[in-house]
C-alpha cells in the first residue's frame, strides 16, 4: 500500500495542490518544506485554508502520512559560499546552489 500511495503522490504536490485551489479560489497556494520523521526536510508544496489550517493532498507519499511538520518558504536563501541569507530573487543559481553575489559564486567554484 504505501509503496502504491509513493507512485501515487510523490512529485505532484504543486499540481494536485494548485488543483484545490482551481476548485476553491479561498484557499492558498504554500510552498516550503515538510519534516517527515523518516525521511527529513523535503521540498513540498500544499494548501492552506482562511484559519491557516494545512491541507495536503500528496501527505501519503510520506511514511509519516502528513503528521510531520510544515514550514512554508519566506523568500529568502542562504549563499552557498558565505552564508549570508538573501531574497530567492536577488540569489544567483548553479544546480542546487544559490549565491549572493557572482563574486561568492567565483569563489565557490575556485575562480
Amino acid at each position: 500500500m504505501e509503496d502504491s500511495d509513493y507512485i501515487k503522490f510523490r512529485g505532484k504536490c504543486k499540481e494536485m495542490s494548485e488543483a484545490l485551489v482551481a476548485a476553491n479560489p479561498e484557499l492558498t497556494l504554500v510552498r516550503g518544506h515538510y519534516v517527515c520523521f523518516s525521511w527529513g526536510y523535503q521540498p513540498h508544496w500544499w494548501v492552506k485554508d482562511k484559519e491557516g489550517n494545512v491541507i495536503d493532498p500528496t501527505s501519503k507519499q510520506f511514511p509519516s502520512k502528513g503528521q510531520g511538520e510544515y514550514i512554508e518558504f519566506n523568500g529568502t536563501v542562504d549563499c552557498s559560499n558565505c552564508g549570508k541569507n538573501v531574497k530567492e530573487e536577488d540569489a544567483d543559481f548553479a544546480s542546487n546552489y544559490s549565491f549572493c553575489s557572482d563574486s561568492c559564486h567565483m569563489r565557490f567554484v575556485g575562480l
